[in-house]
C-alpha cells in the first residue's frame, strides 16, 4: 500500500493511492493520508484509487473518519470497488466517482472547435467534448453540472452522458443527432442565415430572460474579479483596482448568461440550435453575455483577423455581419441612434475581457495574450471611468 502526492493547488490536493487498504494497511493509510493534510491543508482532499485493489471494513472506516474530518473526494474507483461503495452505501454520504474510461477518437469526425477543446462525432447519437489538454477534471464537471442545470430551466443544451478520456485529455459525452456546428451551417448555407440568425438571437435572450435562485449558478462578478486577480502580474495595483471598480459599477440581476456566446459553441440538430459550452454559464447582467461575444465577433476581429476565424470558425465578413444581427434584433424596440450608442458601449465593455487574457485565454499564442494586455492598457484603462455606472439597460 502506498499514497503519493501527485498534485496541489487552492482547489485540491490529489493523492495517488495504491494496493489493498485492508486491516494490515489501514492505520498507516490513514497516517500517509493525515500526513499529507497536514502539510497542504488547502481545497479539498481526492483520493485517486485507480490502483487499489480493495478497500476492506478496516480501510472504509478510515475513509469515514477522513469524511467527518474534511468532505473528500474518491475518483477512478473500479468496476469492483463501485460495487463495494454501492452495497455499504457509501456512494450516498460521500462524493465516489467511476474511473474514467479510455477511448479512441482516431476515426471519429470533427464538428466543432473552440477554445476549450473539440467536438467529435462519437456515435450516430452522441457526441464527445474533448477538452484542451491540462483541463482540470474539476472544471469539466462543474461544466457538466451548469448544463444540467440550465437544462432543467429550459435552456436548449445536450443531456450529458459519462466522462471520457483519450490521448491524456478528458472528455464529456452528450446525445446529439445529426447535429452540425453553427457556424459552418452559416458559413455554408447563406440562404438560412435570416433564419438561424433569428433563432441565435432567441436562444441569447432565452438565457437573459431566465431568473434562477441564489447560489444556484455562479456569480459573473465573482468570476472577473478572480480572473483580475489572476492577471496581477499584468497590471499596476491601480490599473487592477480600475478594473474591478468597472465590473462593481454593472448593476446586478439575477438572469441567466452563457458567458462565451458565439456559433462555435452551438450545434444545429434538427434545425434547433443547442448549446455545447457551458462552463461560463452564471449569473449577471446581460451586458456580461455581450461583452463576451463582442471580443470575439468584434474586437478579436479587428486584433487578429486569422484567429478569429479559426476560434469562431466563420470568416471575417459573416462574424461581422452575424453580429450586427444580434444588435438589431435584440434590441429592436430601440431607435436605431440608441443601438450604436449599446454597440459602442459593449465594444468597450468587451475590452474587460480582452484584459483577462492572461487567465481567460491562457491557451492561446503568446502574442494572442499580449496583444489583448497591449490592447486593454491602450483602449480600456484610460477610459475605465467613464464606464463605472454607464449601463443603463
Amino acid at each position: 500500500m502506498n499514497v503519493i502526492v501527485r498534485s496541489r493547488d487552492k482547489e485540491e490536493l490529489v493523492l495517488d493511492v495504491s494496493g489493498t487498504i485492508n486491516s494490515a494497511s489501514a492505520k498507516e493509510f490513514q497516517r500517509l493520508v493525515e500526513q499529507a493534510r497536514d502539510a497542504w491543508p488547502l481545497g479539498r482532499l481526492v483520493l485517486d484509487v485507480d490502483k487499489v485493489a480493495f478497500f476492506s471494513s478496516a480501510g472504509l472506516r478510515v475513509l469515514l473518519r477522513l469524511e467527518k474530518a474534511a468532505p473528500l473526494r474518491i475518483i477512478n474507483a473500479s468496476a469492483t470497488l463501485m460495487e463495494v461503495f454501492q452495497d455499504t452505501e457509501f456512494t450516498s454520504i460521500m462524493d465516489i466517482r467511476k474511473a474514467i474510461p479510455e477511448i479512441s477518437l482516431d476515426d471519429c469526425e470533427l464538428i466543432g472547435q473552440g477554445a476549450n477543446g473539440q467536438v467529435y462525432r462519437l456515435t450516430w447519437e452522441t457526441v464527445v467534448k474533448l477538452f484542451v489538454e491540462g483541463a482540470p477534471l474539476s472544471d469539466i464537471e462543474r461544466e457538466r453540472e451548469l448544463a444540467q442545470r440550465s437544462l432543467i430551466h429550459g435552456i436548449p443544451t445536450a443531456i450529458t452522458y459519462n466522462l471520457v478520456q483519450s490521448q491524456g485529455r478528458y472528455g464529456a459525452v452528450f446525445e446529439l443527432v445529426d447535429a452540425e456546428s453553427l457556424s459552418h451551417v452559416l458559413r455554408d448555407h447563406s440562404e438560412r442565415f435570416d433564419e438561424y440568425a433569428q433563432q441565435y438571437v432567441d436562444v441569447f435572450r432565452g438565457f437573459h430572460t431566465t431568473s434562477v435562485r441564489d447560489g444556484e449558478f455562479p456569480s459573473v462578478k465573482d468570476i472577473y474579479h478572480d480572473c483580475i486577480a489572476g492577471c496581477a502580474d499584468w497590471y499596476t495595483d491601480d490599473e487592477l483596482d480600475l478594473l474591478r471598480a468597472v465590473v462593481d459599477s454593472v448593476p446586478d440581476c439575477s438572469t441567466l448568461i452563457h458567458g462565451d456566446y458565439h456559433a462555435n459553441n452551438i450545434l444545429v440538430a434538427d434545425d434547433e440550435l443547442i448549446m455545447i459550452d457551458m462552463g461560463d454559464v452564471s449569473v449577471g447582467h446581460p451586458i456580461f453575455d455581450f461583452l463576451a461575444t463582442a471580443a470575439t465577433q468584434a474586437n478579436l476581429v479587428e486584433l487578429n483577423p486569422a484567429f478569429a476565424e479559426a476560434h469562431t470558425g466563420m470568416p471575417v465578413g459573416l462574424i461581422k455581419r452575424l453580429w450586427s444581427y444580434l444588435l438589431d434584433h435584440y434590441f429592436a424596440h430601440k431607435d436605431p441612434r440608441e443601438i450604436g450608442r449599446i454597440d459602442r458601449q459593449v465594444r468597450l465593455f468587451s475590452k474587460l475581457k480582452v484584459a483577462c487574457a492572461p487567465v481567460l485565454a491562457r491557451n492561446a499564442p503568446a502574442e494572442i495574450v499580449e496583444g489583448s494586455v497591449a490592447d486593454a492598457k491602450r483602449n480600456l484603462l484610460p477610459y475605465a471611468q467613464d464606464l463605472v455606472g454607464s449601463v443603463d439597460w
